[in-house]
C-alpha cells in the first residue's frame, strides 16, 4: 500500500495546481485508455499497479484483472521491474509480447530521489510502423540532400571567402588577419568602415570561415526597412498579430539564421525600442515573435557592420549604449581606400580583367600614368566607387588602352590636401584657375617633370604649358 501511495504521490505531484476536478479526471481517463498506446505502471516491485484497456485486450484480460500481479506474470519478457531495481531509462527497446514485436519505452518514477516504480508504454505497434517512419525520414533526408546540391550550385553571394578580399597593403591585410581569428571564433562581431569597404564582403567571408559555413547565411539592411515593419522583419510575427499580416505568420531573420550566421547591416538606424529588444535576443539567444505567446530559442552568429562611429550615436542619444558595448567587444576596421592606395593597381587589374572583354580589342589595359592619377585620389567612396569609375572608362575609351585622358575630371582635379574644402567662396576665373593649376601639377607628378609628355597629355602646345606655368609661378 505504501507503494501505491508513493506512486499516487508522483501523480499529484505532476498535476502540481491543476487539480484532480471532474474535467481533469476525464481527460486524464482518456489519455491513458487511448487505443494507440499500451501502458502500465508498476510498483517497486514490479506489481501492476495500473493497466489501460488497451493492454488488457491485448493479453485478453478482463477490466483490472492484471491489478497486483507481478508484471513478468502477465508479460514474461517485460523489464519493468529490472528498470525499477537500475533507476535507468529504456526508450526505443525491442520487446516480443505474444509474438509480436513491439517497439517499448520503460520509464523509472522517482519520488524523492527513490525509485518508487516504473512506467512502461508502446511507442510503436509494428515493426512496420518503425519502417515506415524510416522511409519516410529517408526520403526527408534525400530531399534535404538534394536541395543542398542544388544551393552549393547557386552562384550565391555568400560563397564569398577570405580569397576574394584582393589587396595587399599592411592595413588591409591586419584587417583580414583579425577577421580570420574572429571567424573561428562564436563571438558576434562589429565590422567599421566606410561605405564601399567592403564590409558585407568580409561578413560572408567571416561566415564561410566558420564552424557555421553550412548553415544558413541571413542578411538585412536595417535602413532599407520601415521602421513600423523593423520588429516583424526581425522577430517574425504570429497569425493575426496585426492588420495586413501573413495569415499564416512569418518567421522572422533570427529564427531564418538558425544554425547559421544573420548579418546586419547599418545597425545604427535600428529604431532605439527595437535596439532594446535585440540586446535581449543576443543576451539570452531568444526571439519572440509579435502576437506570440512565448520565446522560441534560436542559435546563431550576429554579424553587425556600421559605416558610422556607433561612439558618437551613443553620446548623441541615438544608440543604446548597453548594446554598444556589447557589440564592440569583437570589432573588426575595415581601412579606407586612400590608406592602402598600394593596392589600386590590383584592383584596376582585377575588374578589366574579369569584367570586360570588348570585341575586336580583347581586354581594356590602362596606363601607368592613369593609374598614379587613380592612386593620387582620394576615394571617398572606396573600392566601389573605384569600381564604378574602372567601369566607365572602360566603356568610353576609344581603344585597347586607358590613358589620363580617358579618366573622369574629378579624377585629375582633385586635391586631397584640399578636398574638404571644396573652394567655397572662390570667383568662377579663379576656381577654372585653380583647377587648372591642380591639372599641370598633377599630370607632372604623374610624368616625373616630362614637360613634352605633360603636353601630349593635357593636349596644349609646350609654349602654352610654360606660359601657364609662369603665370602660377610653377617652375
Amino acid at each position: 500500500m505504501a507503494e501505491l501511495n508513493d506512486i499516487l504521490s508522483v501523480i499529484a505531484e505532476a498535476l502540481g495546481p491543476y487539480d484532480p476536478d471532474e474535467a481533469v479526471v476525464e481527460a486524464l481517463r482518456t489519455l491513458l485508455d487511448n487505443r494507440y498506446e499500451g501502458l502500465i505502471v508498476v510498483d517497486a516491485e514490479g506489481r501492476v499497479v495500473y493497466m489501460n484497456r488497451e493492454n488488457e485486450r491485448f493479453l485478453g484480460l478482463a477490466r483490472g484483472a492484471a491489478k497486483g500481479r507481478h508484471v513478468t506474470d502477465l508479460i514474461p519478457s517485460s523489464r519493468l521491474h529490472v528498470v525499477c531495481q537500475t533507476g535507468r531509462a529504456e526508450v526505443g527497446h525491442l520487446q516480443e509480447i505474444k509474438g509480436k514485436t513491439k517497439v517499448v519505452a520503460r520509464i523509472p518514477l522517482r519520488r524523492d530521489g527513490r525509485v518508487v516504480g516504473a512506467m512502461g508504454s508502446i511507442m510503436f505497434r509494428d515493426l512496420r510502423e518503425v519502417d515506415r517512419l524510416a522511409r519516410k525520414v529517408r526520403v526527408l533526408e534525400d530531399q534535404v540532400a538534394s536541395y543542398q546540391r542544388k544551393l552549393r550550385q547557386l552562384p550565391q553571394r555568400n560563397r564569398y571567402t577570405f580569397d576574394n578580399i584582393l589587396g595587399r597593403g599592411r592595413k588591409l591585410r591586419e584587417a583580414v588577419d583579425l577577421a580570420k581569428r574572429v571567424a573561428r571564433s562564436d563571438a558576434d562581431v562589429l565590422l567599421v568602415g566606410e561605405t564601399g569597404t567592403g564590409k558585407e564582403l568580409f561578413a560572408h567571408a567571416i561566415h564561410n570561415e566558420s564552424p557555421r559555413a553550412h548553415g544558413p547565411f541571413v542578411r538585412l539592411n536595417c535602413a532599407a526597412i520601415p521602421r513600423d515593419l523593423a520588429e516583424s522583419e526581425l522577430f517574425g510575427y504570429e497569425p493575426g498579430s496585426f492588420s495586413g499580416a501573413d495569415r499564416k505568420g512569418r518567421i522572422g531573420k533570427f529564427e531564418q539564421a538558425h544554425g547559421g550566421t544573420i548579418f546586419l547591416d547599418e545597425i545604427g538606424e535600428l529604431p532605439l525600442d527595437i535596439q532594446a529588444k535585440l540586446l535581449r535576443v543576443l543576451q539570452e539567444r531568444e526571439v519572440e515573435r509579435l502576437g506570440g505567446t512565448g520565446p522560441r530559442y534560436v542559435d546563431f552568429r550576429l554579424v553587425a557592420a556600421t559605416n558610422v562611429d556607433l561612439k558618437e550615436l551613443v553620446e548623441a542619444g541615438r544608440f543604446r549604449a548597453d548594446l554598444y558595448f556589447r557589440l564592440n567587444r569583437m570589432l573588426v576596421y575595415l581601412p579606407p581606400l586612400r590608406d592602402h592606395p598600394e593596392d589600386i593597381p590590383l584592383y584596376v587589374a582585377h575588374f578589366l580583367e574579369t569584367h570586360y572583354d570588348f570585341e575586336g580589342t580583347g581586354k581594356r589595359r590602362m596606363t601607368p600614368e592613369a593609374v598614379a592619377a587613380l592612386q593620387a585620389y582620394p576615394w571617398p567612396g572606396n573600392v566601389r566607387e573605384l569600381q564604378n569609375v574602372v567601369e566607365r572608362v572602360a566603356w568610353n575609351a576609344t581603344g585597347p588602352e586607358i590613358g589620363l585622358g580617358d579618366l573622369p575630371p574629378q579624377i585629375l582635379t582633385a586635391d586631397p590636401a584640399a578636398w574638404s574644402t571644396g573652394g567655397e567662396g572662390t570667383l568662377l576665373r579663379q576656381a577654372v584657375e585653380e583647377a587648372e593649376k591642380r591639372v599641370i601639377r598633377r599630370v607632372l607628378r604623374i610624368t616625373r617633370g616630362n614637360k613634352k609628355r605633360a603636353c601630349e597629355l593635357l593636349g596644349i602646345h609646350r609654349a602654352t604649358l610654360y606660359q601657364k606655368l609662369a603665370r602660377y609661378g610653377e617652375k
